[in-house]
């Protein structure tokens, strides 16, 4: 793992972080997996590749999370969710202490995306302690390019402006959410929570499609479909109506009732009262 870490393109540590509290390690223990506690005791919250990718104090992005969070409809239980790493431009990824790596955050877009395949890793120890691993060795990475140039936002304001510090994100002024501008010049090193916090107030949050639940609907819906011949016939439907036709009366049926009395003023056509719901 500290392998994986330390030659992730050249993402050497910046050696700037604070060092992990016992605090720390005593709050978390058993809410994260101990691959990431192992992680946090070698390299404390440091950042990588000249502030490219962070290690995070999940306490003290509590209330970016907070924020991001508020409103928005989950597809996972109910639960705490933590900031274990962020980009530059103040990517998130987020651990859920039910349902593991599965959500990270775009704020300069206002996205977030779940993931339930991971979530569904969970129940399995061993799975989870690699996913644990995998939010450090496979980093997210800042894929936003300069509308002029095409270049990587993050590269040019490093050239420009020096390493992003540990408490410092990449943003744009005025935020790109109130102009749709991208470039490195209209960038700047600001100060995180804080920037964080405000991207989640101005702007719609969009929650975007988990094409990992889809893919796993899709799958299923497929089987179904196209049972495994292997398994053999499965029981022969009963006889029914034929398509476009309505069963007729038995031959000991007795005449059709008339219609009923038409519902009183005031009351639905179902009984249920002027406007209500049908009565289930």
């Amino acid at each position: 793992m500290q392998e994986d870490l330390l030659d992730y393109e050249g993402w050497t540590p910046m050696g700037v972080g604070r060092a992990v509290s016992a605090e720390h390690l005593e709050r978390f223990s058993g809410v994260f997996p101990e691959s990431v506690l192992y992680v946090w005791r070698r390299f404390g919250f440091d950042g990588f590749g000249q502030g490219r990718f962070w290690i995070t104090d999940p306490w003290e992005w509590e209330p970016v999370v907070e924020a991001w969070l508020e409103g928005m409809a989950l597809p996972f239980p109910p639960q705490r969710w933590w900031c274990l790493a962020r980009t530059a431009m103040g990517g998130m990824s987020l651990w859920g202490e039910v349902s593991g790596p599965a959500l990270e955050i775009t704020p300069v877009l206002g996205i977030l995306y779940p993931d339930a395949a991971r979530a569904s890793r969970m129940a399995d120890p061993v799975l989870r302690e690699r996913m644990g691993c995998s939010v450090f060795t496979s980093p997210t990475k800042d894929s936003l390019d300069d509308d002029d140039t095409g270049r990587p936002i993050v590269d040019g304001v490093i050239e420009r402006l020096g390493a992003v510090g540990p408490d410092q994100v990449v943003g744009f002024v005025p935020a790109y959410c109130l102009t749709g501008v991208m470039t490195v010049g209209s960038a700047s090193l600001e100060e995180a929570v804080p920037h964080l916090v405000f991207l989640a107030q101005a702007q719609d949050k969009t929650l975007w499609e988990d094409f990992s639940a889809a893919a796993a609907q899709a799958a299923a819906a497929i089987a179904i479909q196209h049972p495994d011949p292997s398994t053999g016939p499965g029981p022969e439907p009963e006889a029914g109506p034929v398509p476009g036709s309505e069963p007729g009366p038995g031959p000991d049926a007795g005449p059709e009732p008339g219609p009923g009395p038409a519902p009183e003023p005031g009351s639905g056509v179902d009984g249920s009262g002027a406007g209500g719901s049908p009565r289930l």
